[in-house]
């Protein structure tokens, strides 16, 4: 608000600025050259120092910057303001330390600052977790306060120490001089600016525990160039500053495929590649045997699922090459018909996970994964102009997934629609006088659609053909292809794909009762992943599962933290020792404005008259 000082130069020309004077010839001109002379220094500072109204706006102009900037002054008092508590609840707090946990400790803590403070004080508790939660508001119910430390538990996910400290500090009032504590063991996260920015924040370091091994990732992946050969990649890591021994174990529902001892020197990490072959499915868990001082990165799991039935629905009058095409695929499901009913549309194609359209317009539809060879709808903002005869192709997008190892070159076509699409679309195949192919994406619509028809090109009879139609039923739908690892890491939501004719899910999290969901997106965000384990999903009667580790390096590292003591503290609110607090003092500045005005308008007065 201090620009608002910019506003004294327009004064300043206001004020310089006068008549252009009229020349008249007496005959005394000679008597008039002093008063010229005086009268030619209107732009000089003698003459803005004579100029009272001036001075007197530019002292209001500067006082009111001033007031609108908001000066304070910090003066000491023994009345402290509020206590703002912000609580680590991070998986690095459930470390071992001495007969419990380091969690333990931290509440320990916050439960003797609670005890400590003044009577007047209220108190304030910000949850520093994934995503940081006020627990309660400034109260002074101690009983309520207690009771949600005692209720506060770490979780198995890391934690946004940094946006809590940020939200704790937007509910601090300088001049009530209150007080932000942060109870943390300062592991897996980084808020040391935060501290040095805000010397108001008084960190109170939890220590404890200093022994861990643990996983720090957990993959499945097909082996290269042998494609029904497959292996689980293990990386481990001493966290600790000694040599230890352990034993990994490998598992696939409790059928064990490896068990063997591993030696890790101080801070090595090492990388363990299992060869397999046999059936994809089922929960695959490593677990490291060891005695250590954080066990939530000792094991870890993954939910292995084949390929899945996926329902296709043609609408074709005939197309060889396609119908050939699918029957390629094992878990392919043809449902073929040979017209389309608009009234039964929404509903049929609704049952199937792709629905392949072969030069037939379909009605406008919200949902579903579409690929439409020389057919349109109202839904695709891609729309059929005229005809091209013998196009040219000059480019394609080699580098979208949908044209991921497809070669293109010699493409014949004898005729392909001329197509206008709207302007955020760009076509993945380019001719010479229109785009050939394009992909559209809103909410639950997915589509691919060609401007030519197929059987009147050489592109069945290409390489490029098989490749390009597997990257497009790929990307209309990902998670039924090949196989798929359910998975995601502790505190990210985990996308739920579901049939489009649900309306009710049912979740179980690890060791947890049943909770049920309406559906009204999908796929279903589930975003309660706090816990590592194995989760339960029920649609429809059947069950499937998906898996949540911690797989997280800076997390383990207890060791790590915050290691500037000269400002932490371990102590409650001392009551009587002199506090510094900020003070606001621009009112005596509106006083002082409201008075020059009145001064200013006199002297305007005065000048007139």
């Amino acid at each position: 608000m201090l620009l608002t000082l910019g506003i004294i130069p327009i004064l300043i020309i206001i004020h310089t600025l006068k008549p252009k004077p009229r020349q008249v010839e007496v005959a005394n001109l000679f008597l008039w050259n002093e008063v010229l002379k005086e009268r030619s220094r209107n732009l000089s500072l003698a003459r803005l120092k004579q100029n009272l109204p001036l001075v007197l706006q530019i002292l209001i102009t500067a006082l009111a910057a001033l007031a609108l900037a908001q000066p304070t002054w910090t003066s000491l008092t023994d009345r402290p303001g509020h206590l703002i508590l912000v609580v680590d609840t991070s998986a690095s707090m459930k470390t071992r330390s001495g007969s419990g946990i380091r969690f333990d400790i931290a509440r320990r803590k916050a439960l003797e600052l609670v005890e400590s403070r003044d009577q007047i004080q209220k108190v304030l508790i910000v949850e520093a977790g994934k995503n940081p939660r006020i627990k309660t508001g400034f109260t002074d119910d101690m009983d309520q306060v207690r009771e949600l430390l005692r209720q506060l538990q770490p979780s198995d996910a890391p934690a946004e120490v940094e946006p809590a400290i940020i939200l704790a500090l937007s509910f601090v009032d300088p001049a009530r001089g209150d007080s932000v504590y942060l109870i943390t063991d300062g592991a897996g996260t980084e808020f040391s600016a935060s501290i040095k920015k805000h010397p108001g924040i008084r960190p109170i370091i939890i220590r404890g525990g200093e022994k861990n091994v643990g996983v720090t990732k957990f993959e499945f992946r097909r082996q290269f160039d042998l494609s029904d050969h497959y292996e689980f990649m293990v990386e481990i890591k001493n966290f600790s500053n000694a040599p230890v021994d352990c034993t990994i174990s490998l598992s696939i529902d409790r059928s064990l495929l490896v068990n063997r001892p591993v030696a890790l020197e101080a801070l090595e990490k090492k990388l363990l590649l299992i060869p397999y072959t046999g059936l994809i499915t089922g929960i695959a868990d490593v677990s490291i045997e060891i005695d250590d001082d954080f066990n939530v990165d000792n094991r870890a799991y993954l939910s292995l699922n084949a390929a899945k039935d996926i329902w296709i629905l043609l609408a074709t009058e005939g197309n060889p090459f396609l119908e050939k095409l699918l029957a390629a695929y094992p878990n392919f499901k043809v449902n073929s018909v040979k017209e389309i009913m608009p009234d039964s549309w929404p509903q049929q194609s609704a049952r199937h996970d792709i629905v392949i359209v072969d030069r037939m317009d379909i009605p406008e539809t919200e949902r579903g994964n579409f690929l439409l060879i020389d057919a349109y709808s109202p839904s695709i903002p891609v729309t059929r102009t005229g005809r091209v005869v013998t196009p040219e192709v000059l480019a394609w997008q080699r580098k979208n997934p949908l044209m991921a190892d497809v070669n293109l070159s010699g493409l014949i076509i004898e005729e392909s629609a001329r197509l206008q699409s709207a302007e955020n679309l760009q076509p993945l195949i380019e001719a010479d006088r229109t785009g050939l192919m394009y992909a559209y994406e809103n909410k639950g619509l997915r589509a691919v659609l060609i401007g030519f028809d197929v059987t009147r090109s050489n592109l069945p009879l290409k390489v490029a053909f098989p490749v390009m139609m597997s990257n497009i039923f790929t990307w209309l739908n990902p998670h039924k292809l090949e196989y798929s690892i359910l998975h995601t890491r502790a505190g990210e939501p985990y996308n739920i794909h579901l049939s489009p004719d649900t309306e009710q899910l049912l979740t179980r999290a690890p060791f947890e009762k049943w909770n049920k969901h309406r559906v009204r997106t999908n796929p279903f965000r589930y975003e309660a992943t706090d816990r590592v384990g194995v989760y339960t999903i029920s649609e429809n009667g059947k069950e499937r599962y998906f898996t949540v580790n911690l797989v997280d390096e800076s997390e383990s590292d207890i060791l790590s933290g915050w290691r500037d003591n000269s400002r932490a503290t371990a102590g409650g609110v001392t009551p009587g020792n002199k506090i510094p607090v900020q003070r606001s003092f621009w009112m005596p500045f509106i006083v002082a404005c409201c008075a020059l005005l009145m001064l200013e308008w006199y002297a305007w007065v005065r000048l007139k008259a």
